[in-house]
């Protein structure tokens, strides 16, 4: 698909918090997202607030593929006031064929950048109980894509 707009490194004035995420492909060092009709939010300097975009895509350059690592916390109720939370780890395959399928849904709660990676905590929802995730993963640039920005959707 051919973008109307490119930017590079551009968080905080690119977010994907509360977005939704509909496949994921990964080639050789390169993990491409793609995302709902909602897209991201993008920063408008001029108006000083965040829109939506329409359909999106963040493509992670130079991505350490073989170091990524999911955390999938699943909440244990053992009566209505006693809980507790279970964590395990998830191969990055079989989350991919799980989001790619349509089996999970996903969507990105918030994002933790530091320098050369990143952290998102994402909310999965399934025919299950839904359930968090967190993923933590290298990479040298974040690439956002997208067509337009949807002044009637604001954060």
């Amino acid at each position: 698909m051919i973008w109307k707009n490119r930017e590079l490194n551009r968080y905080p004035d690119i977010i994907l918090s509360d977005c939704k995420v509909i496949d994921i492909q990964v080639k050789e060092n390169k993990i491409t997202v793609n995302f709902s009709e909602d897209g991201f939010f993008v920063k408008d300097s001029e108006r000083k607030s965040y829109y939506r975009t329409d359909t999106a895509q963040l493509v992670m350059e130079s991505c350490d593929v073989a170091n990524i690592s999911i955390k999938e916390i699943r909440t244990q109720r053992l009566s209505e006031e006693l809980y507790y939370d279970s964590m395990y780890d998830v191969e990055s395959q079989d989350f991919i064929e799980n989001i790619n399928t349509g089996k999970w849904r996903l969507e990105i709660v918030e994002e933790f950048y530091s320098v050369g990676g990143g952290v998102y905590s994402v909310r999965i929802r399934c025919n299950e109980s839904p359930f968090w995730c967190y993923i933590k993963l290298q990479f040298k640039n974040l690439v956002y894509m997208w067509n337009d920005i949807r002044y009637d959707y604001p954060l």
